[in-house]
């Protein structure tokens, strides 16, 4: 073979490799990548630990379109590349999930342990008071509902609403009977709680999460003999001889005024 042969061998076996690659790029590009995440092969509750034996695998995109652009999936979901370190060191649920949920990190708790921990915030604060089926309006009270904090003895013989539409995250009962509620506070909120559940008595009212309307004064109080009326009407105030809207109006101690309205 002469050397224009071998010259035109060399430049026929390139192309040949060139084209090769040239189509593998080619199939790379236009066929997606594919990834393995989980999803949930049953309902489980908040605090349960999460297995393999509990998890289905799906194959899909290794990228996904959020918010009109391509994500990693690995971003928002599990995946088959560390499913075995997240199992290994946050396996417990913090919420409650159905079948065909995909597993996500936002599932699974930091901390671990108890119900409690799963369940809350994990930036708020965890604080037990002793209540019964009474004071904590019923012995069905569950992690979820929403209730006002109603405390007597701080405010001489008064009644005081100390907080508004607080989380509980766990209702402990003994023989059907509620001995005590957990609440989710914020660092403020816990200290008042502890105060009252030390140096007063507690009362809970439940509220609707959605529909509740917060009071105007941040601690309205009912003392007997005292009238406090907030007016949210300024005419009602000029209509009474005032220069403008009336904060509060009192009222001598009488059996006609022993009461209180607070909005």
């Amino acid at each position: 073979m002469n050397a224009k042969n071998k010259k035109l061998l060399i430049l026929l076996v390139a192309a040949i490799i060139v084209a090769v690659l040239a189509g593998v790029l080619t199939y790379r590009y236009l066929t997606p990548q594919k990834t393995t995440i989980y999803m949930f092969n049953s309902n489980y509750s908040a605090g349960e630990a999460v297995d393999m034996a509990k998890l289905q695998t799906v194959t899909v995109d290794a990228s996904i379109m959020a918010g009109g652009r391509a994500e990693p999936t690995e971003g928002r979901f599990v995946t088959g590349n560390d499913i075995g370190a997240v199992l290994g060191q946050t396996n417990v649920l913090r919420m409650d999930v159905a079948a065909g949920m995909p597993l996500t990190y936002s599932m699974l708790s930091v901390t671990g342990g108890s119900t409690v921990e799963t369940y809350m915030d994990p930036s708020k604060i965890a604080v037990t008071v002793a209540v019964n089926g009474i004071t904590g309006v019923t012995n069905d009270l569950k992690a979820g509902s929403r209730v006002n904090v109603y405390v007597s003895g701080i405010n001489e013989d008064g009644i005081t609403l100390f907080l508004q539409n607080m989380r509980i995250i766990s209702a402990t009962t003994t023989n059907g009977s509620l001995t005590s509620a957990t609440f989710e506070c914020d660092q403020n909120q816990a200290l008042k709680l502890i105060y009252a559940a030390t140096y007063s008595s507690i009362y809970l009212g439940l509220v609707d999460q959605n529909s509740y309307q917060y009071t105007e004064l941040d601690e309205p109080s009912y003392v007997p003999g005292y009238l406090a009326v907030q007016l949210e009407n300024s005419s009602i105030a000029q209509a009474d001889g005032a220069d403008g809207p009336l904060e509060q109006q009192t009222a001598p101690k009488g059996p006609e005024t022993d009461a209180a309205v607070t909005e």
